[in-house]
């Protein structure tokens, strides 16, 4: 499975439906913008769900997050290090709740993330 960014917004709602209400709550300034969708979207939920220990939908979202990790399209790759972890990069409780769930490629990410931070 690969994803491209002109087609990242609609894979998020593939794998997530219960999101497209508050993309579209949100109105059209996020309209077809991936990175303001997926930090003002998809950050919440990702939250929320190691917030309740939604375990199956953690383990859901770390898998979109590793095919969003390892795709051929940088822009995808950007969309998850800018709009996604370096989101919740300095919310260190959050990175080690979401830590082992991580694929290998998700989790390459976020380190070299948190050593930009200096974490």
């Amino acid at each position: 499975m690969e994803y491209e960014y002109d087609n990242l917004i609609n894979e998020l709602f593939n794998q997530f439906p219960e999101l497209e209400s508050a993309y579209r709550r949100e109105g059209e300034y996020i309209e077809g913008l991936p990175h303001l969708c997926y930090s003002i979207v998809f950050v919440p939920f990702i939250k929320q769900a190691l917030h309740f220990g939604e375990e199956k939908n953690i383990r859901l979202i770390c898998r979109f997050m590793e095919i969003m990790a390892t795709s051929e399209d940088e822009k995808v790759q950007e969309v998850l290090a800018v709009s996604v972890l370096e989101n919740m990069v300095g919310e260190r409780n959050i990175i080690r709740s979401l830590r082992r769930y991580l694929g290998i490629n998700t989790l390459k990410i976020l380190t070299e993330m948190e050593k930009e931070y200096g974490w």
